[in-house]
């Protein structure tokens, strides 16, 4: 009887390890799902289709694990305040080259870079591009497309403006707030 009981312990065994690694994987690979808005950057006339990144599980995944991004999209990075400018992103577990732009409060873009791909299963491996300055949102949109666009340092993100993004926030008459 003794030799039986052992083969079903170890059975027990394998089956809780099967489980508990279940979990885990299940927790990689948790779904996170994200909204989509519309967001105009300055200088480019028809909105991108952008995914809202605000929790934290949403800015963790990113756009990690795709293969593609349509052209005129992108992922709209929002944090509960402004980071410091020591922080970066990384492109860990990142499969495509993006640009990113890091806004400030303002919407105003701060810096711009461009990310490539990290080879390494080790995150700590991986670059991080830090913008140098402060920002509270970031987008990141497929590699070369503010070069493409004429985006630079100084250009603003902003909600359309009845489904278009012809008028820039800069446009509008300016009121003297002293």
């Amino acid at each position: 009887g003794l030799g039986k009981m052992t083969i079903t312990n170890k059975l027990r065994h394998l089956a809780l390890v099967a489980s508990s690694w279940l979990l885990v994987s299940a927790a990689h690979g948790a779904s996170v799902t994200f909204s989509s808005k519309e967001l105009c950057v300055e200088g480019v006339a028809a909105p991108l289709e952008v995914e809202v990144a605000q929790t934290q599980a949403q800015r963790n995944r990113g756009l990690m694990q795709r293969e593609s991004l349509a052209k005129d999209a992108g992922m709209l990075f929002l944090f509960d305040g402004p980071m410091a400018k020591g922080v970066g992103f990384y492109m860990y577990r990142t499969l495509i080259p993006l640009d990113v732009a890091f806004a400030d409060t303002d919407g105003r873009i701060v810096s711009i870079m461009t990310m490539t791909p990290c080879p390494y299963e080790d995150p700590r491996r991986c670059k991080i591009y830090r913008p140098g300055r402060a920002f509270v949102s970031a987008l990141e949109v497929n590699a070369g497309f503010f070069e493409r666009h004429g985006v630079k340092k100084g250009d603003r993100l902003f909600d359309p403006q009845e489904g278009g993004c012809d008028l820039a926030p800069d446009d509008e008459p300016i009121t003297d707030k002293d």
